[in-house]
């Protein structure tokens, strides 16, 4: 009986039945786009915001190695539990050294550095590691540095020595001189401008610290802080430790990472990690308001078209109530409709709003995607709930109405 009334039901009244559909419809496709894109766009952005400066520092303990750290456990940072998220790392070690060019004499930093260096990694794939990948936001005029006598000058000291592309300058350093050729100056806006940057075996070699390095910058994809990624891991009890050791805190990755470096001490770089994560934060709350934004409008517009459909329909429930049908009966009858429509509309939401994030990541990233199996009945369970909200007003009205009444008009 029940299912004979629906299908009647659905024919008598084909435009109310799509209208309602294509409001579940829309609704469900803009929530599955928004959600499957959320993840992507989170994943796209922490990538995006990794290109702009390490958010970890490895620093000797000061204690161990004579202040320095071994550039032989460079590799073993792509060897940690989070080594998937570790996009990027570059070596430094700094000394000052006098510099002489063309008469011109300066006092300054000397950095040795890897530019593009192929790192090979034990039981891994060989990995492209240094300031090439780091720093793209690098201004730099001219290539980057090939042979071991190459070098790029921040543009303050280029500046105070005279020096363009394709210039020398000698480098002393307690009597031992080394002669570079200029093959870029590089503009960051920061103390980058008054250092030289040259090959890292060459900085060694004049400093006479060979494999040895100052510090590492490591750039890591991680998840925005909370009040457990901030505690203490010494006051955590074993089930804590291991949770928070296993989330991608920018803390516990930066401890993955000193436990591989022999005499080191890894401090996350507050600054850009705390910003990163405030800012994660803030897209994914955007990103669930506005899918929170579209089912509210997708149900009322579904209130809309049920309360004109129940205004048409006024008769026929009076009738049903006439010939003895209670609330429960009348109640199943319409929600039966609506849980058919919402099912239909979620699968039809699911399936444009797949292709939907999928235009969306490829014209904002040009990248595809892949959306996740839960976002079916994710999509479902959405429309449902749409439809429910929506026709909380019109069943109302349709329970309240009064045989005598209607009939009797």
């Amino acid at each position: 009986m029940l299912i004979r009334i629906l299908k009647n039901s659905f024919l008598k009244r084909p435009k109310s039945v799509l209208l309602v559909l294509l409001s579940i419809t829309m609704g469900a496709a803009v929530a599955t786009a928004f959600l499957g894109i959320a993840g992507e766009v989170s994943h796209k952005m922490a990538l995006e915001l990794r290109s702009y400066g390490a958010n970890i520092l490895l620093e000797p303990t000061a204690l161990e190695g004579g202040g320095y750290l071994r550039e032989d456990d460079l590799p073993k940072i792509k060897t940690v539990f989070w080594k998937y998220n570790i996009t990027g790392f570059t070596p430094y070690l700094f000394g000052v050294a006098d510099l002489a060019a063309a008469g011109r004499h300066e006092r300054s930093v000397v950095a040795g550095t890897w530019f593009s260096k192929e790192v090979q990694v034990p039981g891994e794939e060989s990995t492209e590691q240094g300031i090439k990948g780091m720093a793209p936001w690098w201004d730099l005029k001219g290539r980057w540095p090939e042979a071991a006598d190459e070098a790029i000058v921040g543009a303050a000291l280029a500046r105070r020595l005279k020096l363009v592309q394709g210039s020398e300058l000698a480098a002393t350093v307690r009597g031992t001189v080394q002669r570079f050729r200029v093959c870029g100056v590089v503009t960051t806006g920061g103390f980058e401008e008054e250092q030289l940057f040259a090959p890292l075996v060459t900085v060694q070699q004049l400093l006479g610290q060979q494999g040895k390095i100052s510090r590492v910058l490591v750039s890591a994809l991680t998840v925005p802080m909370d009040d457990f990624g901030r505690k203490d891991p010494s006051t955590m009890t074993k089930d804590e430790y291991e949770k928070w050791y296993c989330t991608a805190y920018v803390t516990s990755v930066a401890k993955n990472v000193e436990e591989v470096m022999s005499g080191s001490r890894a401090k996350p770089i507050w600054q850009i990690a705390s910003a990163e994560g405030a800012l994660l934060t803030k897209l994914n709350a955007v990103m669930l308001l506005l899918t929170l934004l579209a089912l509210g409008a997708s149900a009322t517009a579904v209130s809309t078209s049920l309360m004109a459909s129940m205004a048409e329909r006024s008769p026929e429930i009076a009738l049903m109530k006439a010939m003895g049908a209670d609330r429960f009966q009348i109640s199943s009858i319409f929600l039966g409709e609506i849980l058919i429509i919402s099912v239909v509309g979620g699968l039809i939401g699911y399936l444009i709003g797949n292709q939907l994030a999928a235009l969306i990541s490829h014209t904002v990233f040009n990248s595809t995607i892949a959306s996740p199996l839960w976002l079916i009945p994710m999509a479902v369970g959405s429309a449902f709930l749409v439809a429910c909200a929506g026709s909380i007003a019109p069943l109302r009205r349709a329970l309240l109405i009064e045989p005598v009444r209607v009939l009797k008009g």
